[in-house]
Order: C-alpha cells, then sequence, then structure tokens
C-alpha cells in the first residue's frame, strides 16, 4: 500500500475542535492540527513490541517506534482508527474493548492530537503478517531497556514524540 496524498484526515484546530476535512498532503504541507491513534502492544513480560518504520514512508522512514497507528479520517473515532490500524498494519483483529485507553496527547511538534491506547498482547513475532509497505521489521523490546533507549540515551533512530514517560509510568502498572 502506497501513502494516499489524497487521504482525508479529520482536522482540528489548536484545541482539538473539528474544523474542515483536507487531503493529507495538505494537512502535512501548511501543518494543519489533525487527529491520529497510537496503540502501545505489551506482553505480560512487559516487553513492548516496536515497528522499524518502511523506508517508503513519508515521514521519518527506516525510524524505530514503540507503537502502531495513522490519521483519523473525517468521521472516525480514535478507538475506530486504532483497532483499524492494527488490523491493517499487523492482521491483527481485535475489539475496541480489548485496547485500555490512556488519553489525549497533544503533540505541537507534529500538530497531532494523539489518542492513546494500550493492547496487552501476548504475541508471537514469528506470527505476525505484518503490511510490507508500512513496516521493515518488528521487535520486541523489554520496558525498561526501552526507556532507556527513548529517555535516557535518546538514541536518533527512534522517535521521541514526547508523551514516553507517563506512558511507560502506566505501562509498568499494568498487570
Amino acid at each position: 500500500m502506497t501513502i494516499n496524498k489524497d487521504e482525508i484526515l479529520f482536522v482540528v484546530d489548536e484545541n482539538n475542535h473539528p474544523i474542515e476535512p483536507l487531503k493529507r498532503e495538505i494537512v502535512h504541507k501548511k501543518g494543519y492540527w489533525h487527529r491520529t491513534a497510537h496503540v502501545w502492544i505489551v506482553n505480560g513480560k512487559q516487553e513492548i513490541l516496536c515497528q522499524q518504520r518502511s523506508l517508503q514512508k513519508d515521514s521519518s522512514p527506516g525510524k524505530w517506534e514503540p507503537f502502531f497507528g495513522g490519521h483519523l479520517g473525517p468521521h472516525d473515532g480514535y478507538a475506530e482508527t486504532a483497532t483499524q490500524e492494527l488490523r491493517e498494519e499487523l492482521g491483527l483483529r481485535i475489539s475496541r474493548s480489548d485496547l485500555k485507553q490512556y488519553g489525549v496527547f497533544k503533540a505541537p511538534h507534529a500538530h497531532e492530537f494523539i489518542g492513546l491506547f494500550v493492547l496487552q498482547w501476548e504475541c508471537n513475532i514469528e506470527n505476525i503478517a505484518f503490511e510490507k509497505e508500512e513496516i521493515d521489521q518488528l521487535r520486541l523490546i523489554d520496558r525498561e531497556e526501552l526507556e532507556q533507549i527513548i529517555l535516557w540515551d535518546k538514541k536518533p533512530e527512534w522517535n521521541r514524540i514526547g508523551y514516553e514517560e507517563e506512558l511507560f509510568s502506566y505501562i509498568k502498572g499494568l498487570k
């Protein structure tokens, strides 16, 4: 699946109030605020499923991220988009009730309001048929190691959004 520059996005103002939907290319080029959904997948050993973004991506190609997700369309909700993106990117069919919503994060650098979710799932990477156009590779990383990489080492090959410290604390408390 190639990037659809004509994709229509859920555009909002700086207070997350809906305004006129616009094409993805225009939204990104002009820096309009829009909505996205991110899902962090964690197993019972506190390992987090991470992805290396495909080199075909139009933003952050080849970078690592500890979440999966995408943009909301003009009539989509955060949870609906989260489950849809997991199905498209990982072939994972889950229901809304499988997700724990952490909240909505305002990311000024990206002009995004991000619906944050956590999915507790015992995954076997070898059995995941991920979308090659979106993802180059997957890796399970221990939460403490990932915290070190993202929060303290600030390794440049990793995308950092700004909500990670809070989300790591939340994940640490999951049973």
